[in-house]
């Protein structure tokens, strides 16, 4: 055994082994709900998109040269984890670390949220690759502030720019650890480039109203009220994205808090800055994990250095790291094989219900409503576009920019929505907690650019003893009239995720193509509830036939009289 850990081949024949497990793991999973997002992406290839910079499309239009289905998303991926590895390793200069390249593998290989990006393609998977050339690429200028080093820095940075936003946080805690490096205009010259590379990002979102920063820092959904069960999750989120060997690799942190270099200061900052960055974000509403992902990297230096220097550690952590593989092991063969376990994995029937919906639907334009990642899954399996709107529950997603994803109006639709109504006809479970229902449409019409507006919006004052009346402008974009329509005072809750609605009575019969009217709308007081649990209020319309709200002003605090 240590002939072959000696042996110049063991390191790439391992890599190898690891790509080939990838790519079977690849071959047989079904896709991630937002893997399948992502291919729409790529669907239309451009400079960004509403959630995401656009280097997630890349990976996957590339795949697509080579491959067919699930390994047509995947294939760059796998090939991006070995290269990060090899990246990482190199990184690493102890002048030990040739006797260690097992540990090293394992330490690598068993940090447990890793795995997933060798075969899975989400933005977090470009991100850490480049993250990787870019500590790779800074450790270099340090030891030698040459300007190569400096231009694959500015490569490397412009690569996380464009592959997720959090990118811009790993430059900013390196930079704020080494606040002297603006001193070298070698530094300032990596920043131009990197702005000059970005910058077709940039137009494009000047291009496009900035719909991404507009969402992130606007429009992103959030709690109204801290809970407190957000910030203990993001605690539990920074344990789980290692596993069991958490033990050791914050012991290795917590220790290497005082080590003088530069590099490893750097190493710190970023661990500290996402941890309190996202720990602040948790007042906000939910943190997800992988939003701690790029932890993970320097974590993995400063451990291995740590190990290699305090050698009575390393029995500890291969028994620790042992239990990360098997878990790791068990949980990529359940995700590849339905069934094994009770629960409905997200991974699980995606393809078949898509297949069947195809099958049932024939000759037919679908149109999803409120899921533009189950819209994304049924274009993926069923190899057919179908057509994406949202209502009042719904976010603004890259179907919003899609030039032919409205449907305006046709002969017969099937209207696929996750809740059951009175013209369902076809139900189905789907990636574990959502149903999918099927209603057909005949004469289906268009109403999602329909604009209504409260005229006084700042004096919404409510009598719960009288008749009420509200004021709005209504506006019809459309090439034909819109008769038959219902239209709702709609209270919503914190969440913006519950409501109840109060029918308006109107004073026309029908909304004219291409035209804008203002008018008055009555309803009852007595039908008000509690402004405690509904303290937003909006205007909907719905549609005769399906009486779904389809459409809501923007929201506004009212007040409540007798």
């Amino acid at each position: 055994m240590n002939r072959l850990k000696a042996s110049p081949y063991f390191f790439p024949v391992v890599l190898l082994i690891i790509f080939i497990m990838n790519i079977v793991q690849s071959v047989g999973t079904e896709l991630l709900v937002d893997e399948a997002y992502y291919w729409v992406y790529s669907q239309s290839m451009a400079f960004g998109y509403f959630d995401h910079p656009p280097l997630v499309s890349l990976y996957i239009w590339i795949s697509d040269l080579f491959f067919l289905e699930e390994l047509g998303v995947r294939f760059i991926s796998g090939i991006g984890f070995i290269a990060m590895l090899l990246l990482v390793w190199n990184t690493i200069d102890h002048p030990k670390k040739a006797a260690y390249k097992p540990l090293f593998l394992l330490l690598f290989l068993s940090t447990a949220l890793l795995n997933v990006y060798g075969f899975i393609t989400v933005p977090d998977t470009p991100l850490l690759l480049f993250m990787a050339l870019f500590l790779w690429a800074y450790k270099r200028y340090l030891q030698h502030r040459t300007l190569i080093n400096s231009l694959i820095i500015a490569l490397a940075m412009a690569g996380m720019l464009y592959s997720k936003y959090q990118g811009i946080l790993v430059i900013f805690f390196v930079l704020i650890s080494n606040i002297k490096v603006l001193r070298d205009p070698k530094i300032w010259l990596s920043g131009l480039v990197t702005i000059l590379l970005f910058f077709p990002h940039l137009y494009w979102q000047y291009v496009n109203d900035f719909p991404s920063i507009r969402y992130h820092l606007f429009e992103r959904a959030s709690v109204a009220s801290y809970q407190i069960e957000d910030t203990l999750l993001h605690f539990v989120n920074a344990v789980a994205i290692v596993g069991v060997t958490f033990v050791i690799l914050y012991k290795a942190f917590f220790k290497g808090l005082k080590r003088p270099s530069l590099f490893h200061k750097g190493l710190n900052y970023i661990i500290i800055g996402f941890f309190i960055f996202f720990l602040l974000s948790s007042f906000r509403g939910h943190v997800q994990a992988q939003w701690l992902a790029p932890i993970m990297i320097p974590l993995i230096l400063i451990t291995f250095s740590y190990l290699i220097e305090h050698t009575r550690q390393i029995k500890l952590f291969n028994y620790l790291a042992m239990v990360n593989i098997i878990i790791i092991i068990f949980a990529r063969i359940l995700i590849a094989n339905e069934g094994i376990i009770p629960v409905q994995l997200e991974f699980y029937g995606n393809k078949t219900w898509a297949t069947h919906i195809k099958e049932q639907t024939k000759n037919v334009d679908k149109l999803f409503i409120n899921s533009y990642q189950n819209a994304s899954i049924y274009w993926f399996y069923a190899q057919e576009k179908p057509h994406y709107q949202k209502n009042f529950l719904g976010r603004k997603n890259q179907y919003g920019l899609l030039p032919s994803n409205e449907v305006f109006s046709s002969d017969s639709i099937a209207h696929i929505t996750r809740v059951r109504d009175a013209y369902s006809k076809i139900g189905m479970k789907a990636s574990g907690k959502d149903s999918i229902f099927v209603s057909f449409v005949k004469g289906y019409k268009s109403i999602s650019k329909v604009e209504i507006k409260f005229m006084y919006p700042g004096s919404l004052d409510f009598n719960t003893e009288k008749i009420n009346k509200v004021y709005v402008t209504v506006n019809n974009p459309y090439t034909y009239d819109l008769p038959n329509l219902d239209i709702a005072l709609v209270f919503q809750n914190k969440k913006a995720n519950e409501i109840y609605s109060i029918p308006l009575k109107k004073d026309f019969d029908s909304i004219q193509a291409n035209s804008m009217m203002k008018t008055e709308l009555i309803f009852d007081g007595n039908q008000i509830q509690s402004t405690d649990e509904f303290p937003f209020v909006g205007i909907g319309i719905k549609t005769s036939e399906k009486m779904e709200l389809v459409k809501v002003s923007t929201l506004h605090n009212y007040k409540i009289s007798q």
